[in-house]
């Protein structure tokens, strides 16, 4: 059994983004270029945000911008793969403009083994016209110090 000592150490916390709208173009984990709305049904999977071996994730948000316009259903949940809704759950982007969810922290280290965080979209019915949206993601690595301090 190790004997441990008191933290005399600190690192910055780490932000990562993406920022989508709902005509922006990119290819998902198929192979596919897909929309975020545009098209109809067009449901990009993609992984949006690739974090290092030792991440752990201790906060974030989904962000709408701009209030989507045009689908009946417009989704978005956060996950990794294999856990689709494991840091947010399907969150409405028909929301009103500056509505934020909250990552989810019951699994913060869903990510520790170099997972990315993937993004699974839901859009049926109508074809998106308008929607911007905002997903940050903090986190840190595990062992890693940047300040020392002595007092």
């Amino acid at each position: 059994m190790a004997l441990l000592k008191f933290t005399r150490g600190a690192q910055r916390v780490l932000c990562s983004e993406f920022v989508f709208n709902f005509n922006d173009t990119i290819v998902d984990i198929n192979g596919a270029t897909k929309d975020f709305g545009t098209t109809i049904a067009s449901a990009p999977v993609v992984d949006i945000i690739k974090l290092p071996f030792g991440a752990e994730i201790i906060g974030g948000h989904l962000l709408v911008e701009t209030q989507g316009v045009g689908p009946t259903t417009y989704t978005v949940k956060l996950g990794v793969a294999g856990d689709d809704a494991t840091l947010l759950a399907a969150s409405d982007l028909l929301a009103v403009i500056n509505t934020r969810y909250a990552i989810l922290l019951t699994k913060a280290l869903t990510c520790n083994a170099g997972l990315n965080v993937r993004l699974t979209m839901v859009d049926a019915a109508n074809a998106a016209t308008a929607g911007k949206f905002r997903i940050s993601i903090l986190w840190k690595i595990d062992g890693r110090m940047e300040e020392v301090y002595t007092t």
